[in-house]
């Protein structure tokens, strides 16, 4: 009996379920379905439905999966990445962490997270990541186990879409979008081969729209009105989503639109949104469906409950797991002494300084000296070490009388945070009266000046002395005058 797998799609207002056999010639599709929930009629009778469609599901074929994937609802989870340097992997892994806590709004003790690493040349790292309060997680899982089912994986919709791209091989390095279309919400990322750019999630509130995506039966005037109005809507949310994201240049543009989602409306989509944005787009369909596509599939409902469940079968290059029992150990504390060195490395070190009064644990000092010794070699000589660890104190005194000695400097620590390249971190910087000293390596020191001279707070802004080349880059100083102009 061949291997079955089953994903389970569940979203605000509908549910879909897609149930795989493993051949010697891939995959073939076993059965797949869809139904409608009603978030407004309450979470209870939500669940109650949810479970009998469930059970009538597996009940048909008596169906044991081997596996189960689940993905959650957008507004249960947030998606974000950023970019790291690249040291060995025993110091990469605490300058992630370091990262999570600041780019998520909530304690990770309360939250289920996981990250892709993504690795790239010049000595970087791309890092995928996504958390998601336990408490609703817990929850949907207990809905599972009503069924007697147990999934493994909690995975999330973009993802497995992006891995069904990269199966399909229709990543590319130009800036492409995905796009995924509920009943009432639309997501849009931006990707650019296997990296995810950003990541946003748009309200629908449009009462025809969703009547055209639960009715496969409305007037062609009703189809046209809704297409029309939906293209116009997602031309403005891509021109937003490329605005507002800092990491792209100004003149990129989208290359292509997959398209995922969209219910029965989601095929008269298309041209929509082709006329009004003028990218090409395509519904996304795995290879081995592109020619024999079964008719109990929708590929507008049932796509992304393809993707969970053909996990196993293809080779899938990012693997997140938010299972609240299962997702990566992150540690809140992060020890203050591997914080000295790893903020060295990080792109922010000022922004690790604002941080840091949260992870400072005198108490556990003895247990990270061998963490030090083996972080050493990859930040070059730093002989200062054991001087700046015993002044530390004095620092973080420094830190907590900021905001009333000098207004302006946490602005400007935020807004250095905002000018300075992804090619290049800081190693120190001083701040004394008007004084500004800052630190540090670079890809492209020339491009510096002129960045931090667009500043509202500095000017007089120059090197001091010559820029040399180390191992981790182009070593620089720079000088500044703080001032606010106006």
């Amino acid at each position: 009996m061949p291997e079955l797998y089953l994903g389970i799609d569940i979203r605000d207002e509908h549910s879909a379920l897609t149930l795989l056999a493993k051949t010697w010639g891939g995959a073939h599709i076993v059965r797949s379905h869809w139904f409608r929930l009603y978030p407004e009629e309450g979470m209870e009778a939500v669940e109650d439905l949810f479970t009998r469609e469930l059970k009538s599901f597996l009940k048909t074929g008596k169906v044991k999966p081997k596996e189960v994937f689940l993905s959650l609802p957008r507004t249960h989870f947030t998606v974000q990445s950023f970019y790291l340097p690249t040291p060995e992997a025993e110091a990469l892994d605490p300058m992630i962490q370091l990262e999570l806590d600041r780019h998520f709004p909530f304690p990770l003790e309360s939250m289920a997270v996981s990250y892709h690493v993504v690795p790239l040349p010049s000595r970087r790292s791309h890092v995928i990541a996504a958390a998601a309060k336990k408490e609703p997680l817990i929850e949907y899982l207990r809905w599972l186990a009503r069924s007697e089912l147990k999934p493994e994986t909690v995975d999330i919709s973009l993802f497995s879409q992006m891995n069904l791209l990269i199966q399909n091989r229709e990543t590319r390095p130009e800036l492409q979008a995905i796009v995924d279309i509920s009943s009432n919400r639309l997501d849009v990322s931006l990707i650019k081969g296997k990296t995810l750019i950003t990541s946003r999630s748009i309200p629908i509130s449009d009462e025809n729209f969703k009547k055209q995506f639960f009715d496969d039966d409305i007037s062609e005037t009703l189809t046209n009105e809704v297409t029309e109005n939906f293209g116009e809507f997602l031309n403005g949310a891509l021109e937003s989503t490329l605005y507002g994201c800092k990491s792209l240049e100004s003149e990129e543009s989208v290359n292509r639109i997959h398209l995922f989602g969209g219910g029965y409306g989601g095929e008269s989509m298309v041209a929509s949104i082709e006329r009004h944005t003028g990218v090409k787009t395509q519904a996304a369909l795995p290879a081995f469906l592109q020619k024999d596509t079964p008719l109990n599939f929708i590929p507008s409902l049932h796509m992304t409950a393809l993707c969970l469940g053909s996990k196993p079968l293809f080779s899938h290059p990012i693997e997140l797991n938010l299972h609240p029992y299962a997702s990566q150990n992150i540690k809140k504390k992060v020890q203050w002494k591997s914080t000295i060195i790893l903020s060295i490395l990080i792109l922010a070190v000022f922004v690790g300084f604002l941080m840091s009064q949260n992870y400072i644990n005198r108490n556990t000092l003895a247990s990270l000296n061998h963490q030090l010794e083996a972080i050493k070699p990859h930040v070059g000589k730093l002989q200062e070490i054991d001087q700046e660890h015993e002044t530390l104190s004095g620092y973080m005194e420094s830190f907590n009388t900021i905001d009333r000695q000098s207004p302006l400097k946490l602005p400007l620590l935020q807004e250095l945070s905002r000018k300075l390249p992804g090619d290049t971190w800081v190693t120190h910087i001083s701040i004394k009266q008007s004084r500004v000293e800052i630190q540090g390596y670079s890809a492209s020191p020339s491009k510096l000046i002129p960045k931090l001279e667009e500043s509202e707070f500095l000017k007089n802004t120059q090197f001091k002395g010559s820029v040399t080349t180390k191992p981790l880059g182009k070593q620089f100083t720079i000088h500044s005058t703080m001032e606010p102009r106006g």
